[in-house]
């Protein structure tokens, strides 16, 4: 057999190889991550957000360093508001990802009192939410208070949103009744129905924890809407509130998993948001 005979056969091996791993990719596959992400550390303990605050009319937001990025993520706490845990989450995926990531101050400076918790009556947290600020009558006008800021101000269109816990809720009302998200992400979720999945307008992707119910059947009403364009992953390892204010960002365990979340995350977002708006 010739050298030019040998030489060929051996690049067609080399080409059906790559073939071969490429059409057995799994998307969301956390392993394909930009270069850079795969050398920098996300999550730390004892972390100075990098960001900064400012007001749009008469509601406060946190934004993270990357003011160039023309696609917004809007992060939504849990009860426990501004927590340094959601800054770093926010940072992570801004800086890795390549987005402006935005958490406005739906409660005004008054969160659940994190020494409260839990509460000994467990209704205290739904009655202290029904007193505070409400979808129809406050969130959902500060979601498209943001939205707009950004769209006449910057003209950024590509905007997407994802919460934890309380944020999962507002979350998923956002992907149902606001037309400008167009993706969304639920990490350990609160309150929210598998019955919510036949009204969401937007792809999703589903992070719960354990002793959270099921929500395969939301996942499956999304994958009759938007195909693969949508992710389920459970992380039965983990409590609820483990990405959130709550979280012990001093556990190995904990910190792998909420990179993972930034890494789901942020390659969803990527997919969903046009990365040339």
């Amino acid at each position: 057999m010739t050298r030019e005979n040998l030489l060929f056969q051996g690049l067609i091996v080399l080409v059906s190889i790559i073939c071969i791993s490429h059409s057995a990719r799994i998307m969301y596959d956390v392993s394909i991550v930009p270069e850079h992400c795969l050398h920098a550390k996300a999550i730390e303990a004892n972390y100075t957000p990098r960001g900064g605050e400012y007001e749009i009319g008469n509601l406060t937001v946190y934004e993270s360093q990357n003011r160039a990025a023309k696609r917004v993520l809007i992060l939504v706490y849990d009860i426990f508001g501004m927590s340094t845990n959601i800054k770093q989450v926010g940072d992570s995926i801004a800086e890795l990802y390549d987005f402006r990531v935005v958490i406005p101050d739906f409660f005004r400076g008054l969160p659940w009192n994190a020494s409260n918790f839990p509460p000994a009556n467990p209704l205290d947290i739904q009655n202290w939410l029904e007193q505070n600020p409400g979808w129809d009558t406050v969130v959902k006008y500060d979601i498209l208070t943001v939205i707009n800021a950004f769209q006449t101000r910057e003209n950024i269109t590509e905007v997407g949103i994802f919460g934890m816990c309380w944020g999962g809720k507002i979350s998923t009302l956002a992907a149902t009744e606001i037309p400008e998200i167009k993706a969304a992400g639920l990490v350990h979720p609160s309150s929210v129905s598998n019955s919510e999945a036949d009204g969401v307008k937007a792809p999703m992707y589903l992070l719960p924890s354990s002793g959270e119910p099921d929500m395969l059947p939301f996942y499956e009403v999304l994958q009759q809407k938007f195909g693969d364009n949508c992710g389920h992953r459970r992380f039965d390892d983990m409590s609820h509130g483990f990405a959130g204010a709550r979280g012990n960002f001093s556990n190995p365990l904990n910190v792998e998993r909420v990179e993972e979340v930034i890494d789901i995350l942020g390659v969803f977002f990527n997919r969903n948001l046009n990365n040339t708006s």
